[in-house]
Protein backbone atom coordinates (compact mmCIF):
# COMPACT_ATOMS: atom_id res chain seq x y z
CA UNK A 1 0.00 0.00 0.00
CA UNK A 2 2.77 2.57 0.77
CA UNK A 3 4.15 1.99 -2.74
CA UNK A 4 0.74 2.77 -4.25
CA UNK A 5 0.42 5.94 -2.13
CA UNK A 6 3.84 7.14 -3.26
CA UNK A 7 2.89 6.50 -6.87
CA UNK A 8 -0.44 8.34 -6.47
CA UNK A 9 1.34 11.26 -4.80
CA UNK A 10 3.85 11.43 -7.64
CA UNK A 11 1.06 11.35 -10.24
CA UNK A 12 -0.88 14.05 -8.39
CA UNK A 13 2.23 16.28 -8.22
CA UNK A 14 2.86 15.72 -11.92
CA UNK A 15 -0.74 16.66 -12.76
CA UNK A 16 -0.49 19.84 -10.67
CA UNK A 17 2.76 20.82 -12.39
CA UNK A 18 1.29 20.15 -15.86
CA UNK A 19 -1.81 22.16 -14.98
CA UNK A 20 0.26 25.14 -13.80
CA UNK A 21 2.41 24.96 -16.95
CA UNK A 22 -0.73 24.86 -19.12
CA UNK A 23 -2.23 27.81 -17.21
CA UNK A 24 1.01 29.80 -17.52
CA UNK A 25 1.20 29.03 -21.25
CA UNK A 26 -2.43 30.12 -21.74
CA UNK A 27 -1.71 33.40 -19.93
CA UNK A 28 1.41 33.90 -22.07
CA UNK A 29 -0.59 33.24 -25.26
CA UNK A 30 -3.27 35.70 -24.14
CA UNK A 31 -0.67 38.35 -23.28
CA UNK A 32 1.07 37.96 -26.64
CA UNK A 33 -2.25 38.16 -28.49
CA UNK A 34 -2.97 41.48 -26.75
CA UNK A 35 0.53 42.79 -27.55
CA UNK A 36 0.16 41.73 -31.19
CA UNK A 37 -3.12 43.64 -31.54
CA UNK A 38 -1.59 46.68 -29.86
CA UNK A 39 1.42 46.61 -32.19
CA UNK A 40 -0.93 46.46 -35.17
CA UNK A 41 -2.97 49.39 -33.90
CA UNK A 42 0.17 51.44 -33.35
CA UNK A 43 1.08 50.78 -36.98
CA UNK A 44 -2.36 52.02 -38.04
CA UNK A 45 -1.58 55.36 -36.39
CA UNK A 46 1.90 55.65 -37.90
CA UNK A 47 2.79 57.07 -41.32
CA UNK A 48 5.63 56.06 -43.60
CA UNK A 49 6.77 58.04 -46.63
CA UNK A 50 5.56 56.60 -49.94
CA UNK A 51 9.08 55.68 -51.08
CA UNK A 52 9.27 53.14 -48.24
CA UNK A 53 6.80 50.91 -50.06
CA UNK A 54 7.75 49.24 -53.32
CA UNK A 55 5.42 50.57 -56.04
CA UNK A 56 4.56 47.04 -57.19
CA UNK A 57 3.85 45.77 -53.69
CA UNK A 58 0.54 46.02 -51.91
CA UNK A 59 1.86 44.47 -48.70
CA UNK A 60 2.81 45.82 -45.30
CA UNK A 61 5.69 43.73 -43.90
CA UNK A 62 5.42 43.01 -40.20
CA UNK A 63 8.49 41.11 -39.05
CA UNK A 64 8.51 39.13 -35.81
CA UNK A 65 11.46 38.09 -33.66
CA UNK A 66 10.35 35.85 -30.82
CA UNK A 67 9.38 32.36 -29.73
CA UNK A 68 6.56 30.26 -31.21
CA UNK A 69 3.88 31.83 -29.02
CA UNK A 70 4.86 35.33 -30.17
CA UNK A 71 5.01 34.32 -33.82
CA UNK A 72 1.66 32.52 -33.71
CA UNK A 73 -0.04 35.52 -32.13
CA UNK A 74 0.95 37.59 -35.17
CA UNK A 75 0.26 34.87 -37.77
CA UNK A 76 -3.41 34.94 -36.75
CA UNK A 77 -3.57 38.46 -38.18
CA UNK A 78 -2.03 37.65 -41.56
CA UNK A 79 -3.71 39.48 -44.47
CA UNK A 80 -5.46 42.12 -42.35
CA UNK A 81 -5.29 45.60 -43.88
CA UNK A 82 -2.85 48.17 -42.45
CA UNK A 83 -2.80 51.65 -43.96
CA UNK A 84 -4.38 50.33 -47.17
CA UNK A 85 -1.92 47.44 -47.56
CA UNK A 86 -2.32 43.71 -46.90
CA UNK A 87 -0.44 42.60 -43.80
CA UNK A 88 2.32 40.07 -44.46
CA UNK A 89 3.95 38.41 -41.44
CA UNK A 90 7.64 37.47 -41.71
CA UNK A 91 9.51 35.38 -39.13
CA UNK A 92 12.98 36.86 -38.63
CA UNK A 93 14.66 34.44 -36.22
CA UNK A 94 17.95 34.84 -38.13
CA UNK A 95 17.97 38.65 -37.75
CA UNK A 96 18.53 39.26 -41.46
CA UNK A 97 16.86 41.58 -43.97
CA UNK A 98 15.22 43.63 -41.22
CA UNK A 99 15.22 46.80 -43.31
CA UNK A 100 12.50 45.27 -45.52
CA UNK A 101 10.13 45.43 -42.55
CA UNK A 102 7.77 48.33 -41.97
CA UNK A 103 7.11 47.10 -38.41
CA UNK A 104 9.50 44.94 -36.42
CA UNK A 105 8.18 43.32 -33.23
CA UNK A 106 10.99 42.05 -31.00
CA UNK A 107 10.62 39.73 -28.03
CA UNK A 108 13.18 37.74 -26.09
CA UNK A 109 16.50 39.00 -27.44
CA UNK A 110 19.46 39.36 -25.11
CA UNK A 111 20.20 43.02 -24.38
CA UNK A 112 23.50 43.08 -26.27
CA UNK A 113 21.88 41.59 -29.40
CA UNK A 114 18.86 43.87 -29.04
CA UNK A 115 21.03 47.00 -28.87
CA UNK A 116 22.96 45.83 -31.94
CA UNK A 117 19.78 45.12 -33.97
CA UNK A 118 18.22 48.47 -33.03
CA UNK A 119 21.45 50.34 -33.79
CA UNK A 120 21.57 48.75 -37.25
CA UNK A 121 18.02 50.02 -37.90
CA UNK A 122 18.79 53.54 -36.71
CA UNK A 123 17.64 56.13 -39.29
CA UNK A 124 15.64 53.51 -41.22
CA UNK A 125 11.84 53.75 -41.49
CA UNK A 126 11.17 50.58 -39.49
CA UNK A 127 8.77 50.95 -36.56
CA UNK A 128 10.29 48.90 -33.73
CA UNK A 129 7.99 47.59 -31.00
CA UNK A 130 8.89 45.49 -27.97
CA UNK A 131 8.15 45.09 -24.29
CA UNK A 132 8.93 47.43 -21.45
CA UNK A 133 10.84 50.61 -20.80
CA UNK A 134 14.12 48.69 -21.22
CA UNK A 135 13.21 48.18 -24.90
CA UNK A 136 13.17 51.90 -25.64
CA UNK A 137 16.24 52.44 -23.48
CA UNK A 138 18.00 50.01 -25.84
CA UNK A 139 16.97 52.16 -28.84
CA UNK A 140 13.51 50.85 -29.65
CA UNK A 141 10.62 53.12 -30.58
CA UNK A 142 7.65 51.68 -28.67
CA UNK A 143 7.89 49.70 -25.43
CA UNK A 144 4.66 48.12 -24.22
CA UNK A 145 4.37 47.31 -20.54
CA UNK A 146 1.65 46.32 -18.13
CA UNK A 147 1.31 48.76 -15.23
CA UNK A 148 -1.43 48.56 -12.61
CA UNK A 149 -3.43 46.16 -14.77
CA UNK A 150 -3.30 48.43 -17.85
CA UNK A 151 -1.05 48.53 -20.89
CA UNK A 152 1.29 51.51 -20.97
CA UNK A 153 2.76 52.76 -24.25
CA UNK A 154 6.28 54.14 -23.86
CA UNK A 155 7.39 55.96 -26.99
CA UNK A 156 10.92 57.12 -27.72
CA UNK A 157 9.84 60.02 -29.93
CA UNK A 158 13.35 61.12 -30.83
CA UNK A 159 14.08 57.69 -32.38
CA UNK A 160 10.72 57.75 -34.21
CA UNK A 161 11.49 61.17 -35.70
CA UNK A 162 15.06 60.14 -36.55
CA UNK A 163 13.61 57.30 -38.66
CA UNK A 164 11.31 59.75 -40.47
CA UNK A 165 8.15 58.09 -39.21
CA UNK A 166 5.18 60.15 -38.11
CA UNK A 167 2.90 59.02 -35.29
CA UNK A 168 -0.60 60.36 -34.99
CA UNK A 169 -1.27 62.74 -32.12
CA UNK A 170 -4.10 60.36 -31.15
CA UNK A 171 -1.58 57.63 -30.27
CA UNK A 172 0.89 60.05 -28.71
CA UNK A 173 -1.79 61.31 -26.30
CA UNK A 174 -2.11 57.78 -24.93
CA UNK A 175 1.63 57.28 -24.44
CA UNK A 176 4.37 58.25 -22.07
CA UNK A 177 6.76 60.16 -24.32
CA UNK A 178 10.54 60.11 -24.08
CA UNK A 179 12.15 62.78 -26.25
CA UNK A 180 15.86 62.17 -25.90
CA UNK A 181 16.31 58.67 -24.58
CA UNK A 182 19.33 57.10 -26.22
CA UNK A 183 20.51 53.51 -25.86
CA UNK A 184 22.43 52.61 -22.75
CA UNK A 185 25.20 50.08 -23.13
CA UNK A 186 24.89 46.79 -21.28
Amino acid sequence: MPFLMKKLSAILCLLLICNSITTAQAKSEEKQAVLAVLALNIARFTSWSEEVFDKSSSTFNLCVIGDNIVQESFLRMEKKIINGKKLHILNRSRLRNLSQCQLLYINGLERKTLVHVLFDLKDQPVLTVGEGLAFIQAGGMVGLEKLNGRMQLNINLSIVKQSKLVMSSRILKLAKIFESLHPKSK
